[in-house]
């Protein structure tokens, strides 16, 4: 597995510093298992909508089960990346992190999800984030997103629908049915800004972190029975 990562871009390897809108510079590289405290920090400071709009239920931790499949991943079929903001006299400091995981039963298909703490919310970080998650997946020939949606928010429905003629449905069971959307395809030149800001997906995450969709995210879900 180590050496199939050493052929992408988005590797272990990779490292980027990125500028927000406002002139902040942010880090962005792989997530690690050393993140742990990094990143239930960054969930302390998230507010309780984005808490809800994140994991569809109120939530005021994270397991330590939990965080270790957020952080222990293997960068192909569960690939994360987190967004750091540096500081010269203090600690770094998660502000957001982008992750897919891909289904078992399908190889070219993946959940994605995008985290941004509310403080960076409209500085474009989130659409950056997004950007390279869609280069990631294509690297990885991942060639569809799919989400879980509440079944009985027709609302939800009828947005993603309008999304693209390109979006499918299936039942999950559960009062659950899963939206699949085809990735977009990454441009020659990926940091051409805005790029992605038309796409479904983009749309879609928006959204999501908006709490305008009811949207259930399976993944975070950690295998096996809870502990």
């Amino acid at each position: 597995m180590g050496d199939a990562k050493q052929r992408y871009r988005y590797g272990d390897s990779y490292e980027e510093t990125v500028e927000l809108s406002d002139g902040q510079r942010i880090h962005l590289r792989p997530m690690r298992p050393s993140d742990k405290q990094m990143l239930l920090d960054g969930f302390e400071h998230l507010s309780p909508d984005s808490r809800y709009a994140r994991f569809m239920a109120p939530k005021s931790t994270l397991s330590g089960r939990e965080l270790a499949y957020l952080t222990e991943v293997d960068g192909i079929d569960h690939f994360a990346i987190g967004a750091i903001r540096k500081h010269l006299v203090s600690k770094a400091e998660g502000v957001g992190s982008a992750r897919f995981v891909r289904l078992s039963d399908r190889p070219d298909t993946a959940e994605p999800a995008v985290t941004v703490l509310d403080d960076f919310h409209g500085k474009g970080l989130g659409a950056i984030m997004l950007q390279r998650l869609i280069e990631a997946a294509w690297e990885r020939d991942i060639r569809w997103f799919c989400t879980e949606l509440l079944a009985d928010n027709t609302a939800s429905r009828g947005m993603i629908e309008s999304l693209s003629p390109d979006v499918t449905f299936r039942d999950a069971g559960d009062g659950a049915i899963v939206a699949t959307i085809p990735v977009p395809e990454p441009d020659q030149t990926p940091t051409a800004p805005g790029f992605f800001d038309g796409t479904p997906i983009r749309k879609l995450l928006s959204y999501v972190a908006r709490a305008k969709v009811s949207v259930r995210p399976r993944v975070t879900k950690p295998p096996g029975p809870p502990a």
